[in-house]
């Protein structure tokens, strides 16, 4: 799955400029996108407790693939638009359905998500030479590896059958008792999402093509899977949020710096770190308070997820609308991280 997910993330935005969409159209296509996978994410997150797992990332797997192909057949502003929002149909259904999966057979979660960070390094790598020579075809790659995700998923079985609907808890009692991490993830998520925004573009800009502009992502990816592989499932999840938030900042910040985008390559090795540590710590201390609603938590992660994308895309649009930079977006992210940060760490010393 995550053959395709990295690279059509990052290279969208490139095939809008292709199609002459301006950077607030850019920004509106990303909202749309974050406003439906939201929707998706929550609803089917829960429904994933208590039907077939399986189905639903088969489903969203085989639809994420057919709205990729139909968004490459008919190249115009309004359909660029229009395809980008249905995306979040599929890509809300994938990942809370899969985790789900994973945690009802006991497998680690910090390994099984270094996998994902695998998938997205290789993926993006091959994504990034394909596009050298055709940019659409990082686009027909993605479709091959979802389709290839979803007839693999359909020899998966789901652990529990009927007994799924001991699933009791509401979706607003689960969060509230995990709040704390899924805020500040969120929080944090959200001011990301303002940069990745335009991040294929700022690397453009500063002169990269789509072969460098995917070393950068991959040393990111690979960074992650590394870091996922041979650390999260040891360390406490409280202590990988609080190292991942304050990671992030440093990152955001060190964007800043490089006058090209060679220097922008090691400043990835550090983001990679602070994501495996966020995103486990987070995905492991929402699954160590339940037994039963394991995807319904995943649900709400995927969907926190979801709507910082939403929230980052505002941001971003009303920063560039404001003739803000793309270097101020990473100013803006590093302070609200920071604040983030203290906050979490208030937070969880009060014992909330």
């Amino acid at each position: 799955m995550n053959l395709a997910t990295l690279s059509l993330f990052t290279f969208i935005p490139l095939w809008g400029r292709e199609l002459n969409l301006t950077n607030e159209e850019i920004a509106l296509a990303a909202t749309l996108y974050a406003v439906v996978a939201f929707t998706t994410s929550i609803i089917t997150g829960r429904l994933s407790d208590i039907l077939a797992t399986r189905k639903f990332f088969v489903v969203g797997g085989s639809l994420t693939g057919a709205i990729t192909l139909i968004g490459l057949l008919i190249p115009d502003k309004f359909f660029f638009i229009l395809f980008r929002a249905a995306g979040g149909l599929g890509f809300g259904m994938l990942i809370p359905s899969l985790v789900a999966l994973v945690s009802d057979k006991q497998n680690k979660i910090g390994s099984f998500s270094s996998f994902g960070s695998f998938g997205w390094a290789l993926g993006v790598l091959v994504s990034g030479i394909l596009g050298l020579f055709w940019l659409p075809s990082i686009f027909i790659f993605g479709v091959l590896a979802l389709t290839g995700a979803s007839v693999l998923a359909i020899t998966l079985e789901d652990e529990y059958s009927s007994s799924r609907q001991l699933v009791q808890d509401q979706l607003v009692r689960i969060f509230w008792e995990r709040k704390s991490a899924y805020l500040s993830l969120g929080i944090r998520h959200s001011f990301a999402n303002a940069i990745w925004t335009f991040w294929a573009l700022f690397l453009a800009d500063l002169g990269a093509n789509t072969f460098w502009i995917a070393i950068i992502q991959f040393t990111n990816a690979f960074t992650q899977f590394i870091i996922m592989q041979k650390y999260t499932d040891r360390l406490k999840s409280e202590s990988m949020i609080t190292l991942g938030l304050l990671l992030s900042a440093v990152a955001f910040f060190s964007f800043t710096i490089p006058p090209d985008f060679w220097g922008i390559i090691p400043m990835q090795i550090i983001l990679g770190i602070s994501w495996a540590f966020l995103y486990v710590g987070t995905l492991r201390y929402s699954m160590e308070k339940t037994e039963y609603d394991k995807s319904t938590s995943a649900g709400i992660l995927a969907s926190t997820q979801a709507i910082s994308g939403i929230f980052g895309s505002v941001i971003a649009l009303v920063v560039i609308s404001v003739g803000g930079s793309y270097i101020d977006l990473m100013y803006i992210a590093t302070i609200a991280t920071i604040f983030t940060l203290i906050g979490f760490v208030v937070n969880r010393s009060q014992g909330n």
